[in-house]
């Protein structure tokens, strides 16, 4: 399974990031941006300027922000992808994250969500179509100068309901 075209097209990531910002406006004053890597990786980048901290490092709530969200947006297009056949509406929400700080980022920000085995993906929509519900773990990483300078590992979680008018 690959992401479908139309996730790649910058079209695609446009929307994505304003639904992102319109659903989860605190995501506004980071001015990230979305980008769909060939190898299926999905990046988000944001410039250094809005997002430091008193020391002109990027600030570690931004960072980990930045991170949730990208792993949010990869979680969202896998569930795109799994449910276009379901009839139900599917809720994407983190459950759980654990983020490191290894050194500080001194430049613009760039976020790399890892994109799960096919393995994995198999398994994440069997337990959605049974269970309605199902959880995947997504690495995200952030670079500086070329060296590992944030880990961030989220656990998302995709909540189906039966299709219903929404209030």
């Amino acid at each position: 399974m690959s992401f479908s075209d139309s996730f790649l097209s910058q079209e695609a990531m446009q929307k994505l990031e304003a639904m992102i910002v319109e659903e989860m406006p605190i995501t506004k004053h980071l001015e990230f941006s979305l980008a769909a890597e060939s190898d299926g990786k999905l990046r988000a980048s944001a410039p250094l300027k809005p997002n430091a901290n008193h020391m002109g490092t990027a600030f570690g709530g931004s960072l980990s922000m930045l991170a949730t969200v990208t792993g949010w947006a990869m979680m969202h297009q896998l569930v795109q992808d799994t449910v276009e056949d379901m009839k139900r509406r599917v809720e994407v929400i983190i459950q759980e994250g654990d983020i490191e700080y290894i050194k500080p980022v001194r430049d613009n920000i760039s976020v790399i969500c890892e994109r799960p085995d096919d393995d994995t993906i198999e398994r994440f929509q069997n337990m959605l179509d049974r269970w309605g519900r199902a959880r995947l773990d997504l690495k995200c990483k952030i670079d500086a100068a070329g060296e590992r300078a944030v880990t961030f590992i989220g656990r998302y979680v995709a909540l189906a309901e039966d299709e219903a008018p929404m209030k």
